[in-house]
């Protein structure tokens, strides 16, 4: 049984590594441990996860700063070249007016939430994880997702938040993941990375996925 590992820039890292079991195969994958932004995870899931689609309308209440949250249609899809994992980003919510992060909006920040749908490709095991997605708010640093900070705002907002989808229960999972940003822009870079992967015992190895797409302004 074939096993490939997540590691950067083809250079096998321990804490990042990442086992991966080539599809048909049988057994588990082991756990990575590694924080976002990982692309994969080793745990399959028991159970595929199903998002429901999220409604459609948002708060009219102005947030702190007076703005009001707008959901804005992105509607970019792209295909991972080696994994066949299909990612869509449907839209976007600016100013999502969060009582979790009032403190962050008040200073000049804001919270955006973003709608994604994951369909994974059945090449590999493993998993594709909210931590694949990061922002950046000045075209240099990024910064994952603060999704677990706004739990109770996304209940009561009836939105559903992505979580990860097993690639070896296939179909697709539609959820939110939500950024906390320091510092509100026109517009913001969504990065989604699937990292580098080598076949355990031989020299097979899968380059590293990026894409960049503009969340644009409301």
């Amino acid at each position: 049984m074939k096993k490939i590992s997540m590691v950067r820039g083809l250079v096998a890292v321990s804490s990042l590594s990442l086992a991966l079991t080539i599809a048909g195969c049988s057994g588990s994958a082991e756990e990575s441990t590694t924080p976002p932004p990982a692309a994969t995870t080793t745990e399959a899931s028991t159970q595929p996860s199903t998002g429901g689609e999220p409604t459609e309308s948002t708060s009219s209440e102005p947030t702190e700063q007076g703005a009001e949250p707008t959901e804005v249609k992105v509607g970019e899809k792209f295909t991972d070249p080696d994994t066949d994992d299909v990612i869509e980003i449907i839209k976007v919510i600016r100013d999502f007016d969060s009582e979790e992060q009032a403190d962050v909006i008040a200073d000049g920040g804001e919270v955006v939430l973003v709608q994604v749908k994951v369909s994974p490709g059945e090449k590999y095991g493993g998993a594709v994880s909210e931590g694949a997605f990061q922002i950046s708010w000045d075209g240099d640093e990024f910064w994952s997702n603060k999704t677990r900070l706004v739990t109770e705002d996304l209940e009561a907002a009836d939105l559903e938040a992505f979580d990860r989808i097993s690639r070896r229960d296939g179909g697709s999972q539609t959820g939110w993941i939500a950024f906390v940003v320091d510092e509100r822009t026109d517009s913001y870079q969504l990065q989604y990375t699937r990292d580098a992967a080598k076949v355990i015992g031989s020299d097979e190895t899968i380059d590293e996925f990026v894409k960049e797409i503009e969340i644009p302004s409301a």
